[in-house]
């Protein structure tokens, strides 16, 4: 599959909105508008390629200053309701057999077409490997995590034991940086980032769901990834020229498939856009869709709809609650002008 990065995209589409991400934050509501460029452009076609978010552009979260994580220091260690107590190098983890994978990782607290989300490709080893080796027992039912910068949370095992559950040590092609996570970080199929910790260097393995962090302050104990969809085109900072106008962004929905994509312009119907065809749902799906637009200005919204069926709340009146506290599903609307 042709591969687009996603900081050649945002040079090529002009979108400003998605330039470099520097935290996962509470933002702003669904709909917004930003100053205009005073001579209208002409919108690009949507990028063909599945998009790839640069290193530097992928959001950093952390709730304390970033550790720095030195290789010959650091050590992993799985203990608690287990067979066997296991520790673990830098040099034993890259003794694992080597997995790639590209993955969409999403912030519990990104707002409607915010920027907290990002589509990488992530190098490391299959964390079943590990739980073979401890040989977790019956009366676990979470796994709990400590990191370096002193972050802590639990998962389900149902989570922390499903196929696709990796053990990240690569991030694009290289290791990770710290602000990432190096030496290593977890990812798991159908979850907010705030269960999916960095710096990991300790999983205990409980009878219990003690709360972390975050779920202590309010934020949601399971933290499954909700039904979103971003529009990247328009974007609401540059004024279009009249005629067909590209509508583009992308849908995710953790572990669920995006069967639907539906825009729309001002109270209008709902249109269908075209989807690029996916064959996983972990990473997001791209759509895009054409429509004149006549001069004037206008907003655009867009909703999807995952293969339970659910679609994603489109009722004009609802007042926008934020993604506090277990995400948000709203619709993502944006306001933009198309001159004459």
């Amino acid at each position: 599959m042709n591969k687009l990065t996603r900081r050649s995209f945002i040079k090529i589409a002009g979108i400003a909105g998605l330039a470099l991400l520097s935290g996962c934050q509470d933002g702003g509501a669904g709909s917004r508008s930003s100053s205009t460029t005073s001579e209208a452009v002409l919108p690009l076609a949507a990028p063909t390629g599945l998009i790839i978010t640069p290193t530097n552009e992928l959001f950093v979260e952390s709730h304390a200053r970033i550790p720095q994580v030195v290789e010959e220091d650091w050590k992993l260690r799985i203990f608690g309701l287990v067979e066997r107590e296991l520790e673990l190098t830098y040099e034993d983890v890259l003794r694992y057999p080597k997995v790639e994978a590209i993955r969409t990782l999403e912030c519990i607290g990104n707002p409607p077409g915010g920027p907290l989300v990002g589509n990488a490709a992530w190098g490391g080893f299959e964390a079943k490997h590990i739980w073979d080796q401890v040989g977790i027992l019956s009366s676990a039912v979470r796994g709990r995590f400590s990191a370096a910068d002193g972050y802590d949370t639990s998962v389900d095992l149902e989570w922390l034991t499903q196929p696709g559950v990796l053990m990240a040590y690569e991030l694009n092609g290289v290791p990770l940086p710290q602000e990432h996570g190096f030496p290593l970080r977890i990812l798991m199929p159908g979850l907010y980032g705030q269960k999916m910790p960095k710096w990991i260097t300790g999983i205990e393995f409980v009878d219990d769901k003690p709360l972390g962090y975050w779920e202590q302050r309010g934020w949601s104990d399971v933290a499954s990834v909700k039904t979103n969809s971003i529009l990247w085109q328009p974007d609401g900072t540059r004024k279009l020229r009249s005629g067909p106008v590209p509508i583009y962004g992308m849908a995710f929905a953790g572990l669920r498939r995006i069967v639907n994509v539906e825009v729309r312009i001002d109270d209008g119907d709902w249109f269908e856009a075209q989807l690029q065809p996916q064959d996983t749902s972990l990473i997001w799906t791209q759509w895009s869709f054409t429509t004149p637009v006549e001069p004037g200005n206008h907003t655009v919204s867009v909703r999807a709809t995952d293969e339970t069926g659910f679609v994603q709340n489109s009722d004009a009146s609802a007042v926008y609650a934020g993604p506090y506290p277990d995400g948000t599903d709203e619709v993502h609307t944006v306001a933009f002008v198309v001159g004459e």
